[in-house]
């Protein structure tokens, strides 16, 4: 499975499940004040509008209680009313409880209220109890007050009709508004989801509409549009009515409310804007009467006033779908800030949304996306977190971990006769090299494609996995030894086909290695891992491009190779290493012409160790670098001796290898430089002897730090000369003093007619380029002959002397003889 694919699978998966689970919040009641809240913030962030021209208010307010009392007489309303009258009001709604009298004046009052424009009010229940109308009002005259609160105490709703069998009750707001449209009682008509009046049709909530998820919603209700947070009608006050200090026409033909507004009646009721429960933000009843009429008068005048909800269907596709656009963001983004900048403009963009659609008068939810948002992003990150810790971030294989695991599992479910555990280690040939000239990003890149061939080339039942820098791991449980070992063969060959990157052809080859479950033995999941790693190196040591099944024996020397290792590091804080001398004579007089320092490791446990067992361990663990350096301070130091004791061998030269990682140092000038300052050895006697291999690699770079190594007046010399051959077109351009025959030429010489030919060409050459030619592995006074016969300058080999340790070369400058000449 390709990260993409899995990216998909996740980001639906994920989004799913936040909306389920917001779903769920929801039907549990859990999301209600979080989406009122909202919603109520969002209401009061529209702005307000004008007053309405076809409504005025008559406030009852602190300044009339102080100056006519309370409550109001029979003859103070009374004369409120016949002055309200006197100007031709369409209606007058009277928002006050007038069911018992309140001498003197009563007879007035009675009077007033027969008026057919006025509307009165009654409450059908309330904590007082049921507060009836006047007696002498008719019941097409008189509307109830009822307000529906939300759970939170607060009225967003407007109750307009109750169902009942003696015809029905209407609100106050609605008596009011039918009245001034001229709609008779008749002209209502109540069917389940709308109210028509006359022919306009209102639709009316239900019990989860909007963001609410059971609201009370018996009777016929509509989310109540608020005009502004102040008056929505023009306000005069019950004194300034009787003194006649108004415009006339604030009356005339308009609808007439009379209320109590002031504050110590406690008439007053909370409302969206009242957002800290604040008494100050409290609204009088009669200004919600007004509201509520306001927004029946936009109805039925054609003008948009009904909040409109999403249908059930609709509001899942909306939760859904933010969820789905913060999945998909949360797993894409890598950046933690950024995400959440991301996140922030995401639910910021919700949040527009919602004030657009609140101020097109649409009530859309935005606590259940704000939750699912916030949960699909979490799912996401999670698995993301827990993908990251089983699965490898470049190739989407599972990790060394999870792979350690499911071998664990596959160890516990084998059966005893059933096929065995196969653990197939994988690592790519030469994969280190195209790092270093291609750069990590081709690597990475070569790597996704070598995964993406491993998983389309292995059965269905394997897991694949990366368990390492360029290192794979095959599980197999349902296959035979056999079929295991075909299957190895196939994918050697499918894997084979070069890689095709950025147009060029990259060779692509694979080292296996294979560890199989033995019956009746228990396997630790690391352990067989492990048994198929060291069967990988040692198909890697064998030749590469092939596979190896693991045997005991492999696992003894890998722990071999490790102790080695480990030994390696403490040998030289140890003074374990010693130099041996090998004598190398000028062939035409048979005298000592200088010494190579070579290299020796006695170990306390071992005793010597041959040079080709720790040389490449400790080139690949890196402690070459300080022993090559401890080597030339020391074989310096030992020839500055031998100058000073030996005056006639002031020309005794020293020759020291370089090894390829001593080669490619950045300091390697500076410590050369300093050690021979320390010594104070004559450095034009000392000859630093480089393989062909180290100069080919970058041959500019090499010729490069010759000239420097020149610059210091030492000696180079380019050793086993001869074997690559791929120095001779670069050999001119080469700072070289000497050439140095390899001993594989020199060991044939008797028997090889052209390996004779070969060293005659290499001694021509040297001695057109002005080069001393030294011949190795001299182990015959026929070889010796021959070589003298050629014209070759040097020799050195057992024929002279084996590697000498500093006392026996000491003795052998004391001698004072030449070696190997008659």
């Amino acid at each position: 499975m390709t990260p993409l694919n899995t990216g998909s699978k996740i980001v639906l998966l994920a989004s799913l499940v936040a909306s389920t689970l917001v779903i769920g919040l929801k039907a549990l009641n859990l999301l209600e004040p979080a989406e009122l809240f909202l919603f109520d913030h969002l209401v009061r962030s529209r702005p307000s509008e004008d007053p309405d021209p076809r409504m005025t208010i008559v406030g009852i307010t602190e300044s009339d209680i102080r100056q006519h009392g309370w409550p109001l007489s029979d003859q103070m309303l009374a004369q409120v009313i016949d002055q309200i009258q006197r100007h031709q009001p369409q209606v007058v709604g009277l928002d006050l409880y007038r069911s018992t009298p309140r001498p003197p004046g009563s007879d007035d009052l009675i009077t007033a209220l027969a008026a057919p424009n006025l509307i009165a009010i009654m409450n059908v229940g309330s904590s007082q109890g049921q507060v009836p109308a006047p007696p002498t009002v008719e019941p097409n005259r008189v509307g109830f007050n009822d307000f529906p609160t939300d759970s939170d105490g607060v009225i967003r709703r407007n109750l307009m009709f109750v169902r009942s069998p003696d015809g029905g009750y209407f609100s106050f707001a609605l008596r009011v508004v039918m009245a001034y449209a001229g709609y008779p009682p008749n002209a209502l008509r109540a069917e389940a989801n709308h109210l028509y009046l006359g022919d306009r049709a209102i639709p009316v909530l239900s019990a989860q509409d909007g963001g609410y998820q059971n609201v009370d919603s018996s009777g016929y209700q509509i989310l109540l549009r608020y005009h502004t947070a102040q008056m929505p009608a023009r306000h005069l006050s019950i004194s300034e009515v009787l003194s006649g200090q108004f415009d006339p026409e604030w009356m005339t033909g308009n609808i007439v409310l009379i209320g109590t507004t002031a504050a110590s009646l406690k008439d007053r009721f909370y409302t969206p804007f009242s957002f800290n429960q604040n008494e100050e933000l409290t609204m009088p009843g009669v200004v919600i009467h007004s509201q509520m009429i306001r927004q029946l008068l936009d109805i039925v005048s054609d003008k948009p006033a009904l909040y409109r909800v999403l249908p059930p269907w609709s509001e899942v596709l909306w939760l859904w779908g933010w969820c789905l656009a913060a999945g998909t963001m949360a797993w894409t983004i890598k950046h933690p800030n950024l995400l959440l900048i991301s996140g922030g403009v995401l639910i910021g963009g919700l949040l527009s949304v919602g004030w657009l659609g609140v101020n097109g008068l649409v009530w859309i939810p935005l606590a259940e996306p704000i939750t699912g948002i916030i949960t699909a992003m979490a799912v996401v990150l999670a698995y993301k977190l827990l993908y990251r810790t089983t699965h490898d971030s470049l190739t989407g294989l599972p990790n060394r971990e999870a792979f350690i695991g499911t071998i664990q599992q596959a160890l516990y479910c084998r059966h005893p006769i059933g096929p065995p555990v196969i653990v197939a280690f994988m690592g790519v040939d030469r994969f280190k090299v195209i790092n270093e000239s291609l750069g990590h990003q081709m690597g990475d890149e070569v790597l996704q494609m070598m995964a993406q061939r491993l998983v389309q080339h292995s059965p269905p039942q394997a897991q694949v996995a990366r368990v390492g820098g360029d290192e794979f791991a095959l599980l197999l449980t349902h296959m035979s030894s056999a079929e295991a070992g075909n299957l190895m063969d196939h994918l050697q060959y499918a894997l084979s086909e070069p890689l095709i990157l950025h147009g060029q052809k990259l060779p692509s080859t694979l080292s296996i290695g294979v560890a199989i479950s033995q019956p009746g033995l228990e396997h630790k999941p690391a352990d067989l891992l492990r048994d198929a790693h060291t069967a990988m190196y040692r198909a890697k040591a064998l030749g590469k491009s092939r596979f190896e099944v693991f045997a005991a024996g492999m696992l003894t020397e890998a722990v071999n190779r490790l102790q080695l290792e480990s030994d390696l590091i403490n040998a030289l804080d140890n003074q374990e290493f010693l130099l041996y001398y090998q004598p190398i004579i000028n062939l035409k007089t048979g005298e000592l012409a200088g010494f190579e320092s070579l290299v020796r490791w006695h170990q306390k446990e071992r005793g010597f160790v041959l040079p080709s067992a720790f040389i490449p361990a400790a080139e690949e663990t890196g402690l070459i670098m300080a022993l090559g350096q401890w080597i030339f301070r020391e074989a310096c130091q030992q020839l500055r001796e031998w100058h000073d004791q030996f005056p006639h061998y002031r020309h005794l030269t020293m020759s020291i290898n370089l090894s390829n990682r001593q080669f490619g140092q950045a300091d390697l000038i500076n410590q050369i430089q300093a050690a021979l300052k320390e010594t104070q050895v004559n450095s034009h006697c000392i000859r630093l002897e480089i393989t062909e291999s180290m100069v080919m690699g970058d041959v500019d770079a090499a010729i490069d730090l010759m000239l420097k190594l020149k610059s210091l007046n030492l000696k180079l010399a380019i050793d086993d000369f001869g074997t690559g051959y791929s120095s001779l077109s670069y050999l001119h351009r080469f700072p070289m003093d000497t050439l140095k025959v390899d001993q594989s030429f020199v060991g044939r010489l008797e028997k090889s007619d052209e390996d004779r030919a070969i060293i005659h060409t290499i001694l021509t050459l040297g001695q057109q380029l002005g080069m001393d030619v030294v011949a190795e592995g001299v182990e015959t006074e026929t070889q010796m002959a021959m070589l003298r016969q050629e014209g070759c300058d040097y020799g050195q080999g057992y024929f002279f002397a084996k590697p000498l340790p500093a006392s026996d070369a000491l003795a052998l400058l004391q001698q004072q003889q030449p070696l190997g000449l008659t």
